[in-house]
């Protein structure tokens, strides 16, 4: 591939990756250097990629800026960053969580939705990957439906019966270890 074209690629998908950044970040700054890192690893790999079919760009893009956010989330420093900038808000504890026993009750019942989740990545992938992506990741559903090639309805509606599906799964699970 010649420079010239990775530049056009550039110029044409690096606002959509900076959107798709800042949607999951919610951050402009630190969505724009997200983007700088997902081109700079493009632009590393461009001699092993096919860039001729558009929607596969898209889509490589997309899901490249999905996991450098991903990364970003998983970085110990981003913690104390946060700490150090905002320590008034997380320094007291809110009055809801500051009981003991209500604590230990969202413990158990975190404990049940995991196992439901879990279950749910095994017995249907697809689902479990666009409820992660729309409701942790808070990627709007047209990118989402446009990564899978459905409609944004199809995307809601997914998500809607999947958290229905989870409920009554942590539920079950619940009742099975009483």
């Amino acid at each position: 591939m010649k420079c010239e074209n990775f530049k056009d690629i550039y110029r044409k998908y690096r606002g959509f990756s900076t959107s798709v950044a800042e949607k999951v970040l919610k951050d402009d700054v630190i969505a724009e250097d997200i983007s700088q890192e997902v081109f700079s690893h493009l632009y590393e790999i461009r001699a092993t990629l096919d860039f001729s079919n558009e929607k596969m760009i898209k889509s490589l893009i997309f899901t490249a800026t999905v996991n450098k956010c991903k990364d970003y989330f998983k970085k110990s420093w981003k913690k104390r960053e946060i700490y150090q900038l905002d320590e008034e808000r997380y320094r007291t504890v809110p009055d809801n969580r500051a009981n003991p026993e209500s604590i230990l009750i969202r413990r158990e019942e975190m404990k049940y939705w995991k196992l439901a989740l879990e279950k749910l990545r095994c017995e249907h992938p697809m689902n479990y990957d666009i409820l992660i992506k729309t409701k942790y990741f808070e990627i709007p559903p047209e990118f989402v439906a446009e990564e899978y090639g459905i409609t944004r309805h199809n995307v809601n509606n997914r998500v809607l019966r999947t958290k229905k599906w989870m409920r009554k799964e942590a539920e079950k699970l619940q009742k099975k270890h009483l």
